[in-house]
């Protein structure tokens, strides 16, 4: 597996040649990146990682389970024909991955729940989120075209376990947390109640969930963990004043909020910066490596059973502030608090394929 470890030092500047009389242009060197690629070690055998692999890409690939440690891919049985009028999109929640079919070639959003290489057909709607406490799955949906949309609770067999109850179509919930459904508003963060939807509490915005407290957004962009209701607020601080933060990923044992912030470039891509909350000291870890260019729209971000942080996605391989699309490979890398590099490697697949870290 190839792997990329080069910084931006590693791209070599070519000389500007004395111009001629015939010849009054000189060659402009390359405009230089900010921050230099990916490094770290090489990605050793036995990750166990698996990808859910799809997309559009140059030749085209149909949904897949691709093991990182070998490169083989195992088609995914139970979904459509590929067909470019329908779309596929992916969510994993945990160790929930769903699998949305929608677009012109079928009447309405079908969602289905992955089971090893098998989709099974979990409902008809817009979006599936698993409740935090495993109890059965959310489901968004808009029964009549153009028409008011719904929230339901539903088993995974189908059984329904909260009646469909109408909800504004601008605030639906995307995530379940102990404190209530959560949902965005505009630029605000708001929870539901589970049992009536009425909002209850709302925040600037609210970066992850954990089983005690809420890592929020504060106005002026300062960062703390809060306990509902009583509003008991514990200060973090902010470790970067660069990027804007995104969706935290909290650890399996609750103690650990990855969270990323994203700034843009003068590229087509964004430079991601991974700092991780340790929830019981207060103090943030860098990952190392970071700021590093990346294709946001392929971004991934999970946490293993085993404590292990899995970056996949498509990353800018040069130092090229304007890559094409030679420039980026789809990559994979791991990291565990305290480790002081990155574990990388390079996967066979086309830069744009869309990647989903399958959580066993």
């Amino acid at each position: 597996m190839l792997v990329l470890a080069c910084l931006a030092a590693c791209a070599s500047t070519p000389r500007a040649e004395r111009p001629t009389a015939a010849a009054e242009q000189v060659t402009a060197s390359p405009v230089q990146s900010r921050y230099g690629p990916f490094s770290g070690q090489p990605l050793g055998p036995g990750s166990g990682i698996r990808l859910l692999v799809s997309g559009d890409g140059p030749a085209g690939l149909a949904p897949a389970i691709l093991d990182v440690d070998t490169g083989a891919s195992t088609p995914v049985s139970g979904l459509p024909d590929l067909d470019p009028r329908v779309t596929l999109s992916t969510f994993v929640h945990g160790r929930r991955t769903v699998i949305e079919v929608s677009g012109p070639a079928v009447n309405q959003g079908r969602l289905y729940l992955l089971k090893g290489y098998e989709a099974r057909k979990l409902a008809t709607g817009w979006y599936a989120f698993p409740a935090f406490d495993d109890s059965g799955f959310w489901i968004t949906d808009q029964p009549v075209y153009d028409g008011p949309c719904t929230v339901r609770k539903q088993a995974e067999d189908g059984k329904i376990l909260r009646r469909p109850r109408w909800s504004y179509c601008g605030a639906l919930p995307f995530d379940d947390t102990p404190y209530g459904l959560h949902a965005r508003h505009g630029d605000e963060s708001i929870l539901l109640a589970h049992d009536s939807l009425r909002k209850t509490t709302r925040y600037p915005r609210i970066v992850a969930a954990t089983s005690q407290e809420l890592l929020v957004e504060r106005p002026g962009k300062k960062l703390a963990l809060v306990v509902p209701g009583i509003e008991k607020e514990r200060p973090t601080g902010r470790p970067t004043g660069a990027g804007e933060v995104n969706d935290g990923e909290v650890s399996p044992d609750g103690r650990y909020i990855a969270v990323p912030f994203l700034a843009p470039t003068s590229g087509p891509h964004e430079y991601l910066d991974v700092w991780v909350l340790d929830t019981k000291t207060l103090e943030w870890a860098h990952v190392p490596s970071m700021p590093v260019p990346v294709d946001v729209k392929t971004r991934r971000m999970r946490w293993m059973p085993d404590g292990r942080l899995v970056f996949a996605g498509a990353f800018v391989t040069t130092a090229d502030a304007y890559p094409q699309e030679g420039g980026y490979a789809s990559m994979i890398a791991t990291w565990r608090p305290g480790e002081q590099v990155l574990s990388l490697g390079q996967l066979p697949v086309d830069w744009q394929t869309s990647l989903a870290i399958i959580i066993p």
